[in-house]
């Protein structure tokens, strides 16, 4: 490696090495980082582009904490890896990287290489940039600056080196856009209720859903539905982020949810009915009918073992050793997971983008919910909105498809489901000018059904309306906002909290 600058060739080696060290000693730095990094460009010496392009390529696929043996491991994966490893010195120079490196400093290191690596490419492509190292103001200058003096012919070069977007041409090739749409129409991926697919045009990459639903109505319950028919029957990995529920809480929710909806008993083939209440509390019923107990003597004492009775209940109960066949059905789907993360201690805007992005380069993951939508330490509108500008800005760059859900203010109880606005938001009525499509959905209340009639998804021929049922629950969602398409429709629900089924039956209309 040779010292910090050359006359002919701009470096600054010693600001690569810091910059490594700093990736290796906080590897999560290349979440929020890793995206401006461009090492063909950015590191001028072998060794740095090398150590950087390990690093990156080790914490996308093999691990992301850095120890000598992980790293010796990885090395020794590829036998052209493991040579230049060695040439390079090992982990020892790691090591050495790593404690020159402070963290605190991270953002000018950053800086500094992006500096350079600017003046370079500037250089390469005939730029006369001796004037710019000799300025007495050089050191003070980031690259920006630099691009600043002689942005006129630069921005092709810029937008190579530090990640920048160019402007785009709308009116050109759009014959070639609507061929392509001919091939591969503009829709995205299944969601489990049909109107809603068709009014959204499934669950689009880039774009976030906000659903709006009172509190304790079961938002959590119909997000967990659409996680469960995203993985397990469209099989693609999804992300939950959640600052309200467990993973106890959740898990108990996704089985429900697989044993009763109709979507899953189509895969696994079981047909029973199972509340959820009596899945955690251990109930189940003998071929007789009657609840299958522990047996316990006269004070309250087990007189059998956890494992004696877990035997005797699958001996005697056909209605547990269905739901046990779900459950194995659930695990066998490895290739499909469903991410959870607590967030309940930071729901913070800079934690939910990192952990988003992360488990996007790390995972893979296209697809991801968020529980539930709220401003961090303040609950004021500004807060909420800017929580919701961030959130879709990061799926639009990223290209996930993000279902958030929120509350409700308390007295939406009492408005129509046909007046449902955006006034209906809790503290966040500005949230619908940022976002793409915006839900707001309301529980029927039984002294109302009278009022509607609902038109039938399965109806053929002129549809026939429908009346409520009063021994069923309805859930009735205004769509205030639309990017995908119309929104002049009301899907109906018909909803069971206890089985965790949301199975949408038609539209809501009033009745005449």
């Amino acid at each position: 490696m040779t010292d910090i600058l050359k006359e002919k060739e701009p470096r600054n080696i010693q600001n690569e090495i810091l910059l490594i060290g700093c990736f290796y000693k906080h590897p999560d730095l290349y979440v929020s980082w890793g995206q401006y990094i461009r090492s063909k460009y950015d590191f001028d010496d072998e060794a740095t582009k090398f150590y950087y392009d390990c690093f990156e390529l080790m914490y996308k696929t093999f691990a992301q904490t850095i120890d000598e043996n992980k790293v010796n491991t990885f090395m020794s994966q590829d036998k052209d890896r493991l040579k230049m490893y060695k040439k390079y010195g090992s982990f020892k120079i790691i090591t050495q990287w790593m404690s020159l490196a402070d963290i605190d400093d991270f953002k000018n290191y950053f800086n500094i290489v992006k500096k350079f690596s600017l003046v370079r490419e500037y250089q390469r492509n005939g730029y006369p940039v001796q004037k710019i190292l000799q300025h007495r103001r050089f050191n003070e200058w980031n690259a920006q600056d630099i691009y600043k003096m002689i942005r006129a012919k630069a921005d092709k070069i810029n937008t190579i080196i530090l990640a920048n977007e160019e402007s785009v041409v709308l009116n050109d090739k759009t014959n070639d856009t609507i061929r392509k749409f001919l091939i591969k129409p503009q829709m995205g991926i299944e969601i489990p209720w049909s109107l809603l697919n068709k009014m959204f045009r499934g669950g689009r990459l880039g774009k976030v859903v906000f659903d709006g639903l009172l509190s304790n109505e079961g938002k959590t319950r119909k997000l967990m539905k659409l996680i469960a028919f995203i993985t397990l029957v469209k099989n693609e990995k999804f992300l939950l982020l959640s600052n309200e529920m467990d993973e106890e809480d959740l898990k108990s929710a996704l089985i429900t949810t697989v044993v009763n909806n109709k979507e899953f008993k189509e895969l696994h083939g079981i047909d029973i009915i199972k509340p959820e209440g009596e899945i955690v509390l251990g109930q189940y019923k003998d071929d007789q009918g009657n609840y299958i107990s522990r047996v316990c003597d006269e004070d309250g004492e087990f007189l059998e073992s956890e494992e004696e009775y877990i035997n005797r209940v699958e001996k005697n109960s056909l209605e547990f050793r269905k739901i046990t066949e779900i459950s194995k059905w659930i695990d066998s789907k490895k290739d499909v997971q469903i991410f959870f993360k607590d967030v309940g201690d930071d729901y913070s805007n800079d934690r939910l983008l990192f952990e988003y992005r992360k488990h996007n380069i790390i995972h893979g993951i296209k697809y991801a919910g968020y529980d539930t939508l709220k401003g961090f330490e303040t609950d004021d509108w500004q807060s909420i909105k800017q929580t919701a500008t961030k959130l879709k800005e990061l799926m639009k760059e990223i290209k996930m498809f993000l279902w958030a859900v929120f509350q409700l203010t308390d007295d939406s109880v009492f408005t129509d489901i046909f007046q449902f606005s955006s006034n209906n938001i809790a503290n966040a009525k500005q949230m619908k000018h940022v976002v793409d499509m915006l839900m707001l959905g309301k529980r029927i209340p039984k002294e109302d059904y009278n009022k509607y009639q609902y038109i039938d998804n399965s109806s053929w021929g002129t549809p026939i309306a429908q009346n409520l049922n009063l021994s069923k629950t309805y859930m009735g969602v205004k769509v205030d906002k639309n990017r995908g398409g119309s929104k002049d429709i009301i899907p109906l629900m018909e909803i069971d909290l206890d089985l965790n089924t949301w199975t949408e039956i038609g539209y809501l209309i009033r009745k005449t």
